[in-house]
């Protein structure tokens, strides 16, 4: 829903409230509550008006990438605009080709016909039993908080608005730099659109778009009082961290794959020591485990070398 146009040093600015946006984002905030504190009145209203439905968005929360798949592809532009039941028809259309390259990348792997259907289905009754009388609400506060957020933004100037946005959303002479896992840069010069826009739920992430060219700026806006608490996800990552042999451990499978015996020759301690340890590691998100015969190989997730500075940032910074 577009609601102003305007361009800025040659850049063309959309201010648009995005329903189909913020109603994954909700659907994101479900699986995830622990990460979104300022929503935890919401989210525990939900969990008792509909525990079957949150049961089901949590259940399917790893193969949908914690249901970003659609807004987080490289084809979101496509419909970026549309309405949550035109979206749906939309999808309810493509074949599971289609389908596939939509979200391969989002998620990591092409999925059945089965398994897409029954994200449609979860998605369709979400909307219908839960978000659409929910959005009927948050599309006129949002709207007007995007037409002050629209009048701020000319009266401050674009990078100016931009940089007040997000605490890692970082605006330099040449460049937009965006503090995630990873530092990434735009070029000013190199954009051609900026859309503004404006969520409910997208605390405390910095939200970046895939699309070429184009990035999506999101206010985020407060709906209940920030509380004071830290994510149960990375006080477990830390703890799990926060022991020498655990180190050890690390140290060892960032080299390569091993089982618990391996592991416990390899640092002298039993394997019933190193199995207590593998298990606070497994509870946190660190590793991963795999039957091998009578053994069990553990691995590594290399990817949480990114996400634990990103995790500390992302909480002690907001």
């Amino acid at each position: 829903m577009v609601l102003d146009m305007f361009r800025y040093e040659g850049v063309e600015v959309v201010v648009s409230y995005f329903p189909v946006w913020e109603m994954f984002f909700s659907m994101h905030v479900l699986s995830n509550p622990e990460h979104h504190l300022t929503r935890r009145k919401w989210v525990e209203a939900k969990e008792k008006s509909y525990p079957d439905l949150i049961k089901e968005i949590r259940d399917l929360g790893e193969v949908t990438d914690s249901w970003i798949l659609i807004i987080d592809s490289e084809k979101w532009s496509e419909i970026r605009q549309m309405e949550i039941v035109e979206m749906l028809h939309f999808f309810r259309n493509k074949n599971i080709y289609q389908w596939n390259e939509w979200v391969k990348r989002s998620v990591g792997k092409e999925m059945s016909v089965k398994e897409r259907n029954r994200i449609l289905d979860i998605v369709e009754k979400y909307y219908k039993c839960v978000f659409k009388n929910e959005e009927m609400i948050l599309r006129p506060y949002l709207v007007r908080i995007l037409q002050k957020e629209k009048e701020k933004c000319l009266k401050e100037g674009l990078w100016n608005w931009c940089g007040n946005v997000h605490s890692r959303l970082k605006i330099k002479q040449d460049t937009i730099v965006y503090k995630k896992n990873q530092e990434y840069g735009f070029e000013k010069k190199a954009l051609n659109k900026i859309f503004i826009t404006a969520s409910t739920f997208v605390h405390p992430h910095l939200w970046m778009c895939n699309c070429s060219r184009e990035i999506e700026v999101v206010k985020s806006v407060i709906v209940e009082p920030i509380q004071m608490d830290i994510p149960e996800d990375l006080v477990n990552v830390f703890k799990a961290l926060g022991d020498k042999t655990r180190l050890k451990i690390v140290k060892l499978l960032l080299q390569e794959v091993h089982t618990t015996q391996e592991l416990a020759k390899e640092i002298q301690v039993s394997e019933a020591a190193v199995s207590k340890h593998l298990k606070i590691m497994w509870e946190a998100g660190l590793v991963r485990k795999t039957k091998k015969g009578v053994y069990m190989e553990y691995e590594f997730k290399t990817e949480m070398i990114d996400f634990v500075p990103y995790k500390f940032y992302e909480t002690m910074a907001n």
